[in-house]
């Protein structure tokens, strides 16, 4: 059994990535305490909608998508913050607001029969 996790950690990029994954868990572990007590918990999921529909739209113009999707995803986080600070509606219920207001955008892109464009 240890010959196997010595062999596993001879590869540079096993080392690399073993360390990612314990500075990602690290970080997550400490900022999700935090999120969960404030009532962010479902922040990552109201943005991701945010995101695609920023990705919809950001496609069906023909620009480029992450250079779309980031400022409106980053934009919609501090407007997300903005909300829950300045009025009386608790942060589940701003997520939710900005979560169902991406609705729209993400079912605004008709399938193409071609696929995607390439990037």
């Amino acid at each position: 059994m240890m010959n196997v996790i010595k062999e596993m950690l001879s590869y540079p990029f096993l080392v690399r990535a073993l360390a990612g994954g314990m500075m990602v868990s690290l970080c997550a572990s400490l900022l999700g305490v935090s999120l969960v007590l404030r009532r962010y918990s479902m922040i990552g999921d109201g943005l991701s909608h945010v995101s695609f529909g920023s990705l919809s739209i950001a496609l069906a113009m023909g620009w480029s998508p992450l250079k779309v999707s980031i400022p409106v995803v980053v934009v919609a986080a501090f407007f997300l913050l903005r909300i829950t600070e300045n009025s009386r509606i608790k942060s589940d219920a701003a997520i939710a607001l900005i979560s169902a207001s991406a609705w729209p955008w993400e079912l605004s892109l008709p399938p193409s029969p071609q696929g995607l464009p390439p990037m």
